[in-house]
């Protein structure tokens, strides 16, 4: 017994068939590359690369929200992505050479992305002077005459966490000497 399979699930994709379609047409209308493909033929193509900007972005971005937008790279790297699965599909499982542009369009499209995994860049940068593309800096012009000692902390033997403490040789309510417990916090 079969199970019918719904196929007609929302996907988001980051750019358009006819946006595809006009990059893999060259200007010779598509005669002779993958702009000749089906509709469906294409619209794999841009789910294929949609779904995998999202894996590599680590959320989708529907534009459900405010914070769901999709950031403007996404349409440029989902056409570079799709025009490679686009051209897989046209040539039907034969080799496509290190040197074609849809094949150089991929790996770094590939490259950019993986760097936003990595946590190396960002796709979605804030205008410049913009209160969020502020980053903060600590600038410590505090001599380093301070050392772990001196942080009246320490590593509890129990618990593996960090727990304040008292300086070495004084007593506490608890009765214990402090420099019984666990290593000394180095910061």
């Amino acid at each position: 017994m079969t199970v019918p399979v719904d196929v007609t699930v929302p996907t988001v994709q980051y750019a358009s068939v006819a946006d595809l379609v006009s990059v893999l047409g060259g200007t010779d209308s598509g005669v002779g590359t993958p702009a000749q493909l089906s509709q469906v033929q294409l619209t794999l193509a841009l789910q294929a690369a949609s779904s995998r900007i999202s894996i590599y972005y680590g959320s989708i971005q529907d534009g459900s929200s405010a914070a769901a937008v999709p950031p403007l790279a996404f349409h440029d790297l989902c056409l570079d992505l799709a025009a490679f699965w686009a051209w897989k599909t046209y040539l039907k499982g034969k080799a496509i050479p290190p040197d074609h542009p849809a094949f150089i369009a991929y790996k770094d499209a590939t490259a950019l992305l993986n760097d936003v995994r990595d946590g190396k860049l960002r796709l979605d940068p804030a205008a410049g002077g913009g209160v969020t593309s502020e980053t903060g800096i600590v600038i410590n012009r505090i001599p380093p005459i301070f050392d772990g000692n001196d942080s009246n902390t320490r590593v509890d033997q129990m618990s593996g966490y960090l727990t304040a403490d008292r300086p070495y040789g004084m007593w506490g309510p608890d009765l214990q000497d402090a420099g019984l417990g666990g290593a000394v916090y180095q910061g």
